[in-house]
């Protein structure tokens, strides 16, 4: 049990970076109007979801990896 949950957390942190990694390079583009010269709110906006889930998969896994079951 103590392996598969480690192996778990491990994919999880990984599954996090994967998420940060390709929203870096473009990959999930925000959807955001085209009139978006003027703020940049709505481009972060539309970010938050899917960096928002790399984030909480990244939670996940440290916290597979650090609580023991006692």
């Amino acid at each position: 049990m103590k392996s598969a949950r480690l192996l778990a957390g491990w994919l999880c942190i990984v599954l996090g970076f994967a998420v940060m990694i390709l929203i870096s390079f473009g990959v999930f583009d925000p959807v955001a109007p085209a009139a978006t010269q003027r703020s940049i709110l709505p481009v972060l906006m539309g970010m938050l979801p899917s960096v928002s889930f790399g984030i909480a998969l990244f939670a996940i896994g440290v916290w597979l990896i650090s609580s023991r079951k006692r």
